[in-house]
């Protein structure tokens, strides 16, 4: 071969490689950004996530490969601070690429302010954001009770009102029950589960008619999650709801074809309803009627009549009455004379 066509060879060679290194030295190199600032408020005893979304500049593109995130500053004693991921392997045509940054503040951690940095490295690109992370105080709540003394008569009802006073990072559902009630008494709480938007709940005592008269302690019992259980004492007092009665006359003599009246007098004690009046196991021959059959106020009268063709002799009835879920009686003689 010439020395002529060496020379062109070698020419040809040079201006591929030529080629070759401009295109290396002009093509664009990767780059992105991220936010300016960054801020999570997290409670004592709870954990928040920041996302954390990076973008190309306009007209440019990620770099290839990996892209890491770390935070520069050692974290406040108490906090805890991890990615997820916390490498992203860019393929450079990507429109955005996101991490999770979650804060995990323990219970021994102090409640402040505290400047942290987020460094985001890839493609020989460094990045920072500047997080604010306050630590707020720990989630709680009481309960207060409103009346915290209640005081119910025997077949009676009274309501409740529990109130849960949450703190200001206090945003979960707290759990409602009460224990302690005796036997006879039905207590029910609406609702049970005090949700994150409401600060109340009822409870609803039932006193049944044969609970014992007396005073008793009450426990409302307040659940909420990663928080210590709270409790409020009602002290409920059953007050005796009764009533007796008595007759005059209790003994009564009429002739067939005639009528005599009875005054059934109600003796009460913190007894305010109705007291309904039957009669049990009336003799043939006599009839009874009340007025008022259902007596609000303190007596009734009794309307004992005969029939014409009664039989003389001594006979005997019973009348009952019955309110508040108690039930009483007494006899009534009566002789039918000839």
């Amino acid at each position: 071969m010439s020395k002529k066509t060496k020379i062109g060879i070698g020419v040809v060679v040079l201006a591929v490689i030529g080629i070759v290194v401009g295109i290396l030295v002009t093509r664009p190199k990767g780059d992105f950004q991220v936010p300016a600032t960054l801020s999570a408020a997290v409670p004592i005893g709870r954990s928040g996530t920041v996302e954390l979304t990076l973008t190309p500049p306009q007209g440019k593109k990620f770099p290839t490969g990996d892209i890491t995130f770390s935070v520069k500053e050692t974290p406040p004693t108490g906090v805890k601070v991890a990615f997820n991921p916390a490498k992203i392997t860019a393929k450079g045509d990507e429109k955005s690429l996101k991490t999770t940054l979650t804060v995990e503040v323990g219970t021994t951690a102090k409640t402040g302010s505290y400047p942290l940095t987020v460094v985001v490295k890839g493609g020989g690109v460094t990045r920072e954001s500047k997080l604010t992370l306050t630590v707020q105080v720990a989630p709680d709540y009481s309960l207060e009770l409103s009346p915290a003394t209640v005081t119910v008569k025997q077949n009676a009802s009274a309501a409740v009102t529990v109130n849960v006073k949450r703190n200001e990072t206090m945003k979960d559902p707290v759990d409602l029950a009460v224990s302690g009630a005796p036997t006879g008494v039905k207590v029910t709480v609406d609702p049970a589960r005090v949700p994150a938007d409401k600060t109340s709940a009822t409870v609803k005592i039932e006193v049944g008619p044969t609970v014992e008269a007396k005073d008793y302690t009450l426990t409302v019992t307040g659940k909420a999650t990663g928080i210590a259980d709270k409790t409020a004492s009602l002290k409920l007092t059953v007050q005796l709801a009764d009533f007796s009665l008595e007759a005059k006359p209790s003994v009564v003599t009429i002739k067939p074809g005639e009528s005599a009246t009875v005054t059934i007098s109600i003796v009460r004690t913190n007894l305010t309803d109705p007291v309904k009046f039957t009669v049990k196991n009336l003799p043939a021959g006599l009839s009874a009627t009340f007025n008022p059959e259902s007596a609000a106020g303190n007596e009734t009268t009794l309307t004992i009549s005969a029939a014409a063709d009664a039989a003389p002799g001594s006979y005997s009835f019973t009348v009952e009455g019955a309110a508040a879920g108690k039930t009483k009686t007494i006899t009534i003689s009566v002789t039918i004379g000839g």
